[in-house]
């Protein structure tokens, strides 16, 4: 026991003395040792804090941005509302909620109560969760919303985006455009010519929106939250609004 402890005394010793004579062996590596420990906790904590639960730090207030009292009167009108995909065709898969389909048929669902309310007759290509084909989507009306989310390869585009096809489109995704940009938190993609089916397919003014990526998480967990659907809806009816109003 006696020479345990001598053992022991002399390896305390020895620590003693290599820590106090020995710092220009062991001051360097242990300061960039501690700065290492210090970046792999921060690393750790956006990542699990941030990254991975988004509801921490998103604060969704729309406080600043609410509808102000329009009366609107759409009477008179048809609008044909595409909630994209589908049935056996779910669309962009979600990691914080539902995919695709049940993200734009939510939404559709909202805004076409409101148009009614407003007084248009609204024709909706799919009134449940069901595959309906390009095709299938041709209906008669005087405006044309289809609504999507789309997914990409990479997970850092995020925006939201209004299409069109021919010249007398352009000015009706003019209009949306710019109201979704006063409502929505995402990166403003334009209003670009694209030859999606569903909108070539029409003589009448007719535009394609993605509402955001959901292969993005941001883009993805507020498209699944009730308040920023509501607002989209609410930019929508604006836009309609002022395309009529123009």
């Amino acid at each position: 026991m006696d020479s345990i402890k001598a053992i022991f005394r002399k390896t305390l010793d020895a620590a003693g003395h290599f820590l106090k004579y020995k710092k220009h062996l062991y001051i360097k590596p242990l300061f960039f040792i501690i700065i290492a420990v210090i970046i792999v906790l921060i690393s750790v904590y956006v990542y699990k804090n941030v990254i991975h639960e988004p509801e921490e730090f998103i604060t969704m207030d729309f406080s600043d941005n609410k509808e102000e009292k329009i009366n609107y009167d759409f009477s008179g009108t048809t609008i044909a509302l595409d909630p994209g995909h589908g049935g056996e065709d779910p669309g962009a898969p979600s990691e914080y909620g539902e995919n695709e389909d049940d993200v734009v048929f939510s939404i559709a669902s909202q805004l076409e109560s409101r148009l009614t309310e407003a007084g248009a007759e609204v024709i909706m290509t799919r009134k449940k969760d069901e595959t309906v084909s390009l095709d299938g989507r041709k209906v008669d009306a005087d405006l044309f919303i289809s609504l999507h989310s789309d997914a990409f390869d990479d997970p850092a585009i995020s925006g939201f985006t209004t299409f069109y096809t021919y010249p007398n489109q352009e000015a009706f995704g003019q209009h949306l455009n710019a109201a979704l940009d006063e409502h929505s938190l995402l990166y403003n993609r334009g209003n670009q010519v694209m030859e999606y089916q569903v909108v070539w397919q029409l003589d009448y003014p007719g535009v394609l929106i993605e509402l955001g990526y959901l292969s993005n998480e941001f883009d993805d967990y507020i498209l699944n939250q009730k308040d920023y659907q509501d607002e989209m809806v609410t930019a929508i009816m604006e836009g309609i609004h002022s395309y009529l109003n123009r």
